[in-house]
């Protein structure tokens, strides 16, 4: 079923109840040990500006903990976080674990932007506007904020162990589907290329095929910040200037898919940061922009699905496959480059 959002009207409180092992630990430091993707300068102007508040007073970064203090961080409703899609499905859910099915525009956990604009603070909206830090969520794999499709999410620690072992072992079966620019030729290939931060981008998140010397060492990054990558690709259809590929990553490196394809020359159709350059990205992340992939046809995010994903249950031990279909806006992107 689709979960209703919170909407510029709501706002909901985040609790969080101070630990004898966290007594005396500054607001600010508190609050980054729990939203580690967040600045700790955007949480001090979040405590400035009164959306946290300590036992339902207004108080100060530097302040320090006792404990069973209250914490609140409430959703200030300012609009100053971008819009996002909340339409997102929950396909399978039981006491350890959840399968969602989520939208193209929705970022899965607190990060740069987004702080109560997410998946995860989501999820622990439960039937009123107070969530219950008891009831976690523990994120055990992440699809980026414009891929769509599948993900597992745990409800305990345990299950979330269980199944983070199972990524490591290998043990989990996932498979995108991607529209691509051009007509890639080969039915099935494969691409074997080591992937590490883009030494040459100002952008920080940006990943890139690693140049290696004719010694087979590194030509621009440490070799312990190489990381060995390996994509395989399947035609499943040549849509005009266009093909829809099923890519199945047998490594789960940063954008691995993504980077794969934009190194072969068929970088994905709707794809800010690895498309026409870094300035380009950088306007992104100020405006919404409409990227014009064909002649009178945009798209607001990139395309990419997570459209299968197969893995063991972590308590009655049941292999369990979800598949999604391509989103309605992808579909629609496919009908009109068709014709």
């Amino acid at each position: 079923m689709a979960r209703e959002h919170v909407t510029k009207s709501d706002s909901y409180l985040v609790t969080w109840t101070v630990e004898p092992g966290e007594a005396g630990t500054r607001l600010d430091l508190f609050l980054k040990e729990k939203y580690r993707r967040l600045s700790r300068e955007y949480l001090q102007r979040a405590i400035r500006e009164g959306n946290v508040t300590l036992n339902h007073q207004g108080s100060k970064p530097s302040q320090q903990l006792k404990v069973r203090d209250k914490v609140y961080v409430l959703s200030n409703n300012s609009g100053a976080e971008p819009p996002v899609d909340f339409d997102y499905k929950i396909l399978y859910e039981d006491s350890v674990i959840l399968v969602v099915d989520k939208p193209g525009n929705l970022p899965v956990h607190p990060t740069g932007r987004y702080f109560f604009h997410t998946l995860l603070t989501q999820l622990r909206v439960q039937n009123g506007n107070e969530v219950d830090q008891k009831k976690e969520f523990y994120l055990v794999h992440r699809i980026d904020r414009e891929t769509s499709g599948l993900l597992v999410v745990a409800k305990n620690p345990a299950a979330a162990a269980d199944l983070t072992l199972q990524w490591e072992k290998k043990g989990v079966a996932k498979e995108y589907l991607a529209i691509v620019k051009g007509r890639v030729e080969q039915d099935r290939f494969e691409v074997d290329a080591p992937l590490g931060k883009d030494p040459h981008s100002e952008i920080k998140l940006k990943m890139n095929v690693v140049q290696m010397g004719a010694t087979g060492e590194p030509l621009y990054l440490p070799k312990s910040e190489v990381l060995p990558s390996r994509t395989a690709v399947e035609v499943v259809e040549r849509a005009g200037n266009y093909t829809v590929v099923r890519c199945i990553p047998h490594t789960g490196r940063q954008h691995q898919i993504r980077v794969h394809l934009w190194h072969v020359g068929h970088p994905i159709a709707g794809d800010k940061l690895y498309g026409p350059d870094d300035a380009f990205f950088l306007r992104t992340m100020k405006e919404t922009i409409h990227v014009e992939v064909e002649s009178g046809v945009n798209l607001t995010r990139h395309a990419l699905h997570a459209h299968k994903l197969s893995f063991r249950h972590p308590v009655s031990g049941q292999d369990m496959t979800f598949t999604s279909p391509l989103p309605p806006e992808l579909d629609e992107f496919l009908q009109k480059v068709r014709k």
